[in-house]
């Protein structure tokens, strides 16, 4: 909901932003104020977040006494972000509660010092800018978007009397608590959903899902075989290793469920690892889509981003996804490693890629319980227990997850688990999607309060109260703070208040084009900003110097995509 500025509520008006505040930008980060006789906290951009202020990390650098006069925090001044590398994150902001006496500020921050708005609406009102993406649209720049003290301190916003601010502020913080409170407790709901899962999983990977084949045979007086059995029938000696006790899935000691036995994984199915990509397989006439990590999630083959290379016809007869096919993430991080995800024919004719294992069922396995016990392994950490790491990345290989124990349930049993997990898997989902249906409302919600908090639909207005334009009339302009007198310097012009009739920003004289062509090769952004002459440490430095850059774009230089800050710059010739 964007600020209503037209039929406001009566005894409201509007206002320039420093026409309620004194509106100033922090002081320039230079390596000569690193240290010196009077060491200072500052605060930054990167202090300010969505949720607040954080201060754990708070640097230091050194203002001067005069200096300080200037800089230094006040309880109940509003701190704002000025620059950001997303428009949407541009005005970030909080109030400042002298949590840290004598804390000044760096320009990455602008300072609204309240004058006839209280700290409390003058929150409100820039939440609201933000989300409502007037900050977003204010912003200038490439690559970093800069709110720019002069373009804060000229937008205009609604001002309601000064005692119904404080009604409006007093309501909307009991309003936002009770949204903060539901949010809470919504993703303390998804993580109980997401522990239920797991708890399901384990339930069925280690027989305490159903009742077990062997007890409901023996309740209904009849006979059933055994997954010992099984095996021995369809091999020429029976497993006789019990690997239970090998396993951690299991207290020591702990006894298998009646009638189940347990084999390797590689007794229980096929195991493979997948084609290893080269570049000589980028061409061919073979060309055959196949999956790889980025497509293997848990429970689900994500196939909006394939590739595809060369398999001769002996490859795809040997690498062929069939349908029941399970893959495992080979190389993942170590939370991930393993994650499982059972092949449908989502694609026709698709082969996996070596970072994936196939697990194919053998013939007393069914596939979709063995999914299940994978699933289980991922959350109960086995797969990362067995894993070999390389500085942020877990290798599973073949031989490792082929040595794994896996249960092998009779088979009348494997289906009832199949069955009966998947009903309490589909339960917990429907509720998982109510509740991040919920969650997805919240921030509309926040939004939809803060408007009607700043267009007078949050509380009733009191005929009584004081009328706003008569508060502004009373208050005067707010008082500036003068930094002390000095010889004109670029960093005092930087430091200087900021009167937004003045604070134009002109086209530098250099040529971009020019500097990149001395330097004989294309430059990021920040390197040719500094090439070019232009101070990165000033706000106004660094917007003549994307003034520069966007009169140039397209006639002599041209900049790759995506224009961030890694993007590289370089020279064209005018026709081109």
């Amino acid at each position: 909901m964007a600020t209503r500025l037209e039929n406001l509520p009566e005894n409201w008006t509007t206002a320039r932003v420093d026409q309620v505040g004194a509106v100033r930008l922090g002081r320039q980060r230079s390596p000569d104020k690193q240290s010196g006789r009077h060491t200072t906290k500052y605060l930054r951009a990167g202090n300010i977040t969505p949720a607040g202020l954080k201060l754990e990390n708070v640097l230091e650098m050194d203002f001067t006494p005069a200096e300080r006069a200037t800089f230094t925090l006040r309880d109940g001044d509003l701190v704002i972000t000025e620059a950001s590398g997303s428009a949407a994150q541009v005005g970030r902001a909080a109030i400042w509660r002298d949590e840290i006496p004598g804390c000044c500020f760096q320009n990455t921050v602008i300072r609204l010092r309240p004058h006839a708005v209280t700290p409390e609406f003058a929150l409100l009102t820039l939440r609201h800018l933000a989300l409502s993406g007037e900050f977003g649209r204010v912003a200038r720049g490439v690559g970093i978007q800069h709110l720019g003290a002069s373009r804060f301190a000229a937008i205009t916003i609604a001002v309601p009397p000064m005692a119904e601010q404080t009604r409006i502020a007093r309501t909307a913080d009991e309003k936002l608590k009770e949204l903060r409170e539901a949010e809470a407790a919504l993703a303390a709901a998804l993580k109980g959903i997401a522990a239920q899962d797991k708890e399901i999983l384990a339930a069925a990977a280690t027989g305490e899902l159903v009742e077990t084949e062997s007890a409901l045979a023996s309740r209904e007086g009849r006979p059933f075989q055994s997954a010992r059995d099984a095996l021995a029938a369809i091999r020429a000696t029976p497993a006789e290793t019990d690997l239970f006790a090998q396993s951690s899935l299991a207290e020591p000691g702990a006894e298998e469920p009646a009638g189940w036995a347990w084999v390797t994984v590689a007794e229980a199915g096929e195991v493979m690892l997948g084609m290893m990509r080269q570049p000589s397989r980028h061409k061919g006439r073979n060309m055959r889509p196949y999956l790889r990590v980025a497509n293997v999630f848990e429970a689900r083959i994500d196939t909006s981003d394939l590739h595809e290379m060369h398999f001769s016809d002996a490859e795809a007869e040997t690498y062929l996804l069939r349908r029941g096919d399970i893959l495992l993430n080979e190389g993942q991080s170590p939370e991930l490693v393993g994650r499982p995800a059972m092949f449908n024919d989502e694609i026709k004719g698709a082969c996996f890629q070596n970072t994936l294992l196939r697990f194919r069922a053998g013939p007393v396995v069914d596939r979709d319980f063995a999914l299940l016990v994978f699933r289980h392994y991922l959350h109960a950490g086995e797969f990362k227990k067995v894993a070999q790491w390389s500085t942020n990345i877990a290798h599973l290989s073949k031989a490792r997850f082929s040595t794994l124990p896996f249960p092998v349930p009779p088979a009348a049993e494997q289906q009832r688990i199949v069955a009966e997990a998947h009903r309490r898997l589909e339960a917990s989902t429907a509720q998982r999607i109510l509740v991040e249906a919920s969650l997805a409302r919240i921030p509309d919600m926040i939004a939809q309060l803060l408007g009607a908090a700043v267009n007078g639909d949050l509380t009733t207005q009191d005929p009584a109260d004081e009328p706003a334009s008569g508060l502004l009339e009373r208050l005067g302009p707010p008082p500036k703070d003068v930094m002390p007198q000095s010889p004109p310097t670029k960093t005092d012009e930087a430091d200087a208040v900021i009167d937004p009739a003045t604070d134009g920003v002109e086209a530098s004289a250099l040529s971009l084009a020019d500097v990149l062509r001395a330097s004989g090769r294309p430059m990021t952004l920040p390197d040719l900003c500094y090439a070019a002459g232009y101070d990165r440490n000033q706000v106004g430095e660094v917007e003549r110097f994307y003034v520069a850059l966007r009169s140039e774009l397209g006639t002599t230089v041209r900049i790759s995509e995506p224009a961030d800050e890694n993007a590289l710059v370089e020279a064209i010739d005018a026709a081109g």
